[in-house]
């Protein structure tokens, strides 16, 4: 009998798949959801679920226990983060500086209500484009550094915040003042996200939060782009979070009007799409209708879903192997492999930066075909024997790359 992937067996012990199952779980599949939610960073989520009453009983008191370390451990992380928080924003409000909480540190106190449900590794802050440099000198006195050099002018005109400011026993900081790099082909209305910004509390401090609107297409758009939907279920449960806080507040006309005017109704469309079906998240359907985008292929969703959930295997296949099964074109599968076996000097530069004279670089291609050998040989001669489990895994990773090359170009 086939394992059920661990994401559909995490969906369950939430509470929200959509299967109607009757036996009770394995300790393997306990193993493996548990597993499952500290790589979709939702464990402390997942400890809440099965402590409600009625639930109890159906988990194993192994597994509990472990739960219950884990929640622990990262309630503690939560702590130590928003107490070095506090003293950030206090400090840059005693500076009369304007800040907008996104993304974790906001979510976590406000809208998930707990700052124990939503694990986060840094923090977010917008502030003005005017002020990026006092932000960034106060946080220096406050003992942060950059492990690169400052941001130069120019720098403000390729990315939408400044080099991540670190500190010992603090979390590591970004200072945006944009939403999404400038680069992309997003029309998002900075002035506009100010403007509609509303008062809040995070940390003891009084700041600034997105609107409820603007706050969906942040989420959407950093899950789906951002992060190729590497956040897996937890971006999915920061929009049913936040649909469920935000309730009858939300206006979805707007959403749909402010998501075709960015130009981003495709990730909002998909991530919208994927946190109803998943996890039940009360999208209007009308809502989710005007912003799904003409000539959408059902089967990219299923992707994105099986993307979120983890569904993949343990066997090493490279992303270009598997386009050139893909390719139909004996010229595109020959052209892959000369730059896979061959690749230009810049590439092979970033693949082995120690080889810090370029007039040498030549002399790392036998590692190359030694790295490809190793990774990837066992892989490529089961393929060659027409191995059932290679061919499928293959097949999904080719699968996979129409996907990431879907989320990544930025039209429709």
């Amino acid at each position: 009998m086939d394992r059920e992937p661990a994401g559909e067996v995490l969906l369950h012990c939430l509470g929200v798949g959509t299967g109607d199952r009757r036996a009770p779980l394995s300790d393997r599949e306990w193993d493996d959801a548990v597993q499952e939610s500290a790589r979709q960073g939702i464990t402390p989520l997942l400890y809440r679920r099965v402590q409600a009453p009625g639930r109890r009983a159906d988990v194993p008191p192994r597994v509990a226990r472990r739960l219950r370390e884990l929640a622990i451990g990262s309630a503690v992380k939560s702590l130590r983060l928003y107490r070095e928080l506090a003293e950030v924003l206090g400090a840059l409000r005693r500076e009369g500086i304007d800040v907008i909480v996104l993304k974790g540190a906001y979510l976590a106190e406000i809208v998930y209500g707990d700052i124990a449900l939503r694990p986060m590794t840094d923090v977010d802050l917008l502030v003005r484009k005017r002020d990026l440099a006092r932000v960034e000198a106060k946080l220096f006195a406050m003992g942060y550094a950059q492990r690169r050099q400052p941001h130069r002018d120019e720098d403000y005109s390729t990315c939408q915040h400044l080099h991540p400011l670190t500190k010992a026993g603090g979390p590591p900081i970004e200072i945006h003042w944009t939403i999404e790099s400038p680069t992309e082909p997003f029309a998002i209305d900075v002035e506009g996200l100010w403007g509609r910004a509303r008062p809040a509390t995070v940390a003891g401090v009084d700041v600034l939060a997105l609107s409820p609107e603007d706050l969906l297409l942040h989420l959407c758009l950093h899950t789906a782009f951002h992060h190729r939907l590497a956040l897996g279920l937890r971006g999915c449960w920061d929009i049913l979070e936040t649909i469920r806080h935000c309730g009858n507040a939300i206006d979805w006309e707007q959403v749909q009007r402010r998501a075709r005017r960015w130009g981003v109704e495709k990730y909002v469309y998909l991530m919208l799409h994927l946190a109803k079906e998943l996890l039940g998240a009360a999208v209007p359907a009308q809502a989710l209708a005007g912003v799904e985008p003409s000539g959408l292929e059902p089967r990219l969703v299923a992707l994105a879903r099986a993307e979120i959930l983890g569904q993949t295997a343990a066997i090493s296949v490279s992303a270009r192997f598997a386009q050139m099964w893909g390719s139909s074109r004996i010229r595109g599968k020959a052209s892959l492999a000369v730059k896979t076996v061959f690749p230009a000097k810049k590439s092979l530069g970033r693949m082995y930066p120690a080889c810090r004279d370029p007039r040498w670089l030549y002399l790392y291609y036998p590692v190359r075909w030694r790295d490809l050998l190793r990774n990837y040989g066992r892989s490529a001669w089961r393929m060659a024997r027409r191995d059932e489990k290679v061919t499928a895994l293959v097949q999904r990773e080719h699968e996979r790359a129409i996907l990431m090359d879907w989320l990544k170009s930025a039209s429709l």
